[in-house]
Formats: C-alpha cells, structure tokens, sequence
C-alpha cells in the first residue's frame, strides 16, 4: 500500500521556517498543547489534498500569497503571520509505493504539482478528515431549531464523496449542475424544452442525492448497532433531504459570494433520530435531538453517519488512504473514549472493521493522559509519535520534537549514564508491555490502578492458565470414551478391541499430545521464565530506581534489564 513518508511544511500556519515530519509509512500520534501547531498539520495535509481537485492554479495559490488588507485576492492566506514577504511557503509530501519508489509533489505560490495528479486526487478521494469542530457542527444549533445537516455535508462529506461512474466528487457535481439556471444568448432565462429539460436534470439531481444519502444512512446505522450498541436496536437516524434544489431557488445564484446563509436556508438535510421502547418495540422519534440527548450520545451519532460517509467512500479500490483524527473526541470522557478508539485501532480484530485498517492514521490530541494511553496500546514498529509545545505567552514557533518510547528515553538515558532516569523510564515500559499483553483489546483500560507486580503475576498466572486450556482442548470434544483414551499407550493398530474408527480417532489424538509436548519442550517455559525474570528486575534494579533510595545501580545490570525489556516485549506482543 502506499503511505505519506515525509511531510515538509514551510511558514504556514502556525509552522515558521520548515518543518519536518518522518512519518515513514506509519501510523502518526501526535500530542500538542493548544496553539502548539496541531491544527495547523491538520489543515496543511486537507490544503494539500484538496489542492488535486482545484479548477485551477490561482485557487491554489491564493492560500500562499502575502496578506495585504487592500488585494481581495491576498484575503485567503495561511501563511504564517511573522514570516516576511521574501520568504518561501510550501507544504511538500513523500511518497512510497509497496516497491519502495518515491514521489514527491508541492504547493506554493510558484510550484503547483498536485493539481489534476491522479495519485493526490485518489489519496483525496478515499482519506478522511475529522476534528471536534466538525462533529460539533452537527448540532450546535438552537433548540428551537431542527438539526439541517446540508452545511456539514456541503463542507465535509460531499468534497470528498466521489461518484463511481464519474470519478468526479460530489460537491463539484453539485456546484456544476446548480450553478445557475440556463441562459439564452441575451441573458435572459431559457424557456420551453430547454428549461423543462433543466428542471428535469435537477429533479433527477435531487433523486441522486437522496439515494447517496440512504447509503449513507444504512452504513450510519448498522455501525450504531454494532459497534455502539453491541448489536441491538437502541438509537437510529435518518438523513433526509426535504428541502431540494429547485429551478426558483437555483435563480438565486446558490453558490455566488456571499450567498452563503441563503443556500444554507434553502436546503436541508433533516437529521432525525429514533430511540427504540423495549415495552412497546416501537421507535419513538426525537425532536430537537440537540435539546434531549446529551454530548456523548450526540457525538457517537455523529461520528456513526461519518463513518457511514466514509464506508460509502470507500468502496471504491484504492491502496493509498488517510485517516486524520485532531481532538476528534475532545467532548467525551476517558471511557467513551476509549471505547471509540477501539473501534478504530480495531482492537478486537472485528472483520466489519477491517477497513480501518487500510488507513495511514494520523491522531492529534491536546490530552497528555490520552497521548500516553494511545501509546502504551500502540507498537512503534506501526507508529510514530510527536510532540508539539509551545509556549502560549510568546510568539515564538512551536516546538516539535519526536516523543521516544519509554524504551528508546530508557536507552538515551543509559548511555548518558542517568541510570536512575533509565531505571524509571524501564519501568514504565514494563508496565506498558505487560498491560498490552494482560488487555490486548484495551477494554480494561478504564479500571483502577494496578501495580506492576500484580501485572507480573497476573500476566504469569494467565501463560499458566492459556496453556493448560490448550492441553485441554486436545481432550475436548473428541468423542471418545475414557476407557479407549486409556489405550493410547498400547499398539493402538494392533489392539483388537479398537475399531478401525477408533483407531484413527486415537492416533490423530496421539499425534497432537506429541505436537502440544514437543512445544513445550522447544520452549523450556520461555514466557513464564522470562516473566518469572521481570519480577526479579522490578525488585533488584527498577524498584531501587523508582523510589530513589541508596542502593547503587549498576550499569551491567541495566544493561541487562534493557535487554530483558526488549525480550520480554517482542515475547508478550508475538505470542
């Protein structure tokens, strides 16, 4: 598949002077305080992307012209406020292919690649982009108010809504066909046939539309029920466009400057949603959702009809996606969360996600707490992690910085020869290691807070318990009597008083005790041992560190913890 490996980013935005992210083809975890620049990645990847799809060069260029408050066309600058104007912008993205070949395209104001390319144009059309902002626009109206989702859908799905036959997005094909009513030579509106074939292209815009949005729908509504609601019927929506494109208010010039608040107002896409009475098994609809459900409810609904937006997106073969997620669940408490971000990491190995698993994701997150969880549950053979800071009382550019590992700052501090900080660093990642193995689905996350050494001999109880389930599972379900298993010993085709049945049952059981001892055997208890070993580095080498007492720490002996963590990791993550 392809991936982004390299993004350079030049005075933009928040970013001063150029930038580098090495994200290698991995996934990306990103933390920054407010204004530390993480919005600013977010809409540089999305300008970028958007740029494939542009009519034009100038609709690319104005983003990096110099502001001046007297050039309109200068109004739509992202360049950064302190950089002069002799100075340079540009967002640049590396490539790579599945055989190892690089492309490298650009945006500035005086070199375009992007525009029309059918790589950026297919990294557009299957990525997505969602931040709190744009999940909040789903109900930040008033509660007197019905919930119109067509603004949300005009700036947020349909850009990025590819039609299958055209391979052009939907929001193009909308702007293109409503721009305005068909003229005559003079100016004056078209009449006859030529109007009535107008307004019949509209009418079977408007059915078009429609049918997009029931897909949409069902996608919305079987990722509630199964990945919310654990399969029952407990919250539904429907997206439904009742106040279309007509010949009337398509007069009007819809998509002229300015003319936001009139296209905005006459049309809609009517969010409705339904709770399902287990006493009655009727669906009871909600008015003013915004008024009745709260944020948390709000958000999973929300999140379900992208969702469903981007699964009927994806249906269409690509290899080269991305999922942006900045602050996506900045509303939602620690569990919800959490639960949220299950689905999308697919902890579960839920086949119905598999698709998530296409994606190059790249999370942005201003909660330190949720940073370091995502990490602990994350393998940096898949991803890499950043850290943005900034200091809020300057103008000074953000700091960006790779985050380490715990394993990696363990390392870093050994051979500066901070064994202490090495020592604390080392624990951390242990109780990072053994957490993944005890909870590999991140469901236990939210529970409270355990020692190391009850992870340790929790851990080690578990290897115990797993092994003799597989011992047993070789007995289970064999449908043979105790007295014939008692013959396996014996020459089991020469016994007469085996069936020739029997026989085969026997030796096929036979055959996988000798598999279950000769693994055993070739592992010698590698796992317990090795666990068995963790416990006594926490007491020896990890504890001393932690709690900063006299006991001298040798460098042999953390050099031989590291080692062990690493053993210990790729041991728990692979078995």
């Amino acid at each position: 598949m392809k991936r982004i490996k390299k993004l350079k980013i030049s005075n933009f935005k928040a970013f001063k002077e150029e930038e580098v992210f090495d994200f290698d083809g991995k996934n990306v975890l990103i933390y920054g305080n407010n204004g530390a620049g993480k919005s600013s990645l977010f809409w540089a990847l999305y300008t970028f992307l958007q740029s494939s799809i542009k009519i034009s060069e100038e609709e690319i260029q104005k983003y990096f012209k110099y502001f001046d408050k007297d050039i309109v066309d200068t109004h739509q600058s992202l360049l950064n406020l302190f950089m002069s104007e002799d100075q340079n912008s540009f967002i640049e993205m590396t490539s790579i292919d599945d055989n190892g070949e690089m492309h490298t395209n650009i945006i500035s104001k005086n070199n375009i690649n992007t525009l029309g390319n059918e790589t950026i144009q297919e990294l557009n059309s299957s990525s997505d982009f969602i931040n709190y902002k744009l999940l909040h626009n789903f109900y930040s109206v008033s509660h007197r108010q019905e919930v119109n989702l067509w603004s949300v859908f005009e700036r947020d799905i349909f850009p990025f809504l590819v039609d299958d036959t055209t391979v052009v997005p939907w929001l193009e094909i909308i702007r293109n066909k409503t721009e305005n009513i068909p003229l005559t030579g003079s100016g004056a509106p078209s009449k006859g046939r030529v109007k009535d074939s107008f307004i019949n292209e509209i009418n079977n815009l408007n059915t078009n539309i429609s049918s997009l949005l029931s897909q949409i729908e069902v996608n919305a509504n079987d990722f509630l029920k199964d990945h919310f609601f654990k399969g029952e019927d407990v919250v539904k929506v429907s997206l439904i466009f009742n106040k279309k494109f007509r010949y009337e208010n398509i007069k009007k010039k819809l998509w002229e400057d300015g003319n936001d608040a009139i296209r905005y107002s006459e049309l809609q896409i009517k969010l409705m949603v339904e709770i399902f009475d287990k006493n009655t098994e009727e669906w009871i609809e909600v008015h003013r959702v915004q008024s009745f459900l709260n944020e948390a409810q709000l958000t999973r609904i929300a999140i379900a009809i992208r969702i469903g937006a981007l699964r009927t997106r994806v249906q269409n073969e690509t290899d080269f996606k991305i999922l942006v997620l900045d602050d996506m669940l900045n509303s939602l408490d620690m569990a919800n969360r959490v639960d949220i971000m299950r689905i999308i990491l697919n902890k579960d190995n839920d086949s119905r996600l598999d698709y998530f698993d296409e994606f190059q994701k790249i999370i942005l997150t201003h909660d330190k707490g949720f940073f370091d969880l995502l990490q602990r549950h994350t393998d940096d053979e898949e991803w890499v992690y950043y850290k943005f800071t900034k200091d809020e009382t300057t103008n000074t550019a953000p700091s960006i910085k790779k985050e380490l590992t715990n394993l990696q700052k363990a390392e870093k501090y050994f051979n500066d020869d901070e064994f202490e900080a090495c020592g604390n660093e080392l624990r951390k990642e242990g109780e990072a290691v053994f957490s993944n193995f005890l909870d590999p689905e991140m469901k236990n996350v939210k529970k409270e807070f355990e020692s190391f050494s009850d992870k340790i001999k929790k851990a080690y109880n578990l290897t115990i318990q797993n092994k003799r389930q597989k011992f047993e599972q070789i007995f289970s379900n064999n449908g043979i009597e105790i007295e014939k298993i008692r013959m396996i010993d014996s020459d089991i085709n020469q016994n007469p008083n085996l069936s020739e049945n029997e026989r085969v049952a026997l030796n096929r059981l036979k055959g996988k005790l000798f598999e279950y001892l000769i693994h055993v055997c070739e592992g010698r208890d590698v796992k317990e041992s090795h666990i068995n070993n963790t416990k006594e580095i926490l007491n020896r080498v990890l504890n001393p560190a932690s709690h900063h007492n006299d006991n001298p720490l040798y460098r042999e002996e953390l050099k031989e913890a590291i080692l062990h963590m690493q053993d210990i990791k790729d041991l728990l993550e692979n078995n």
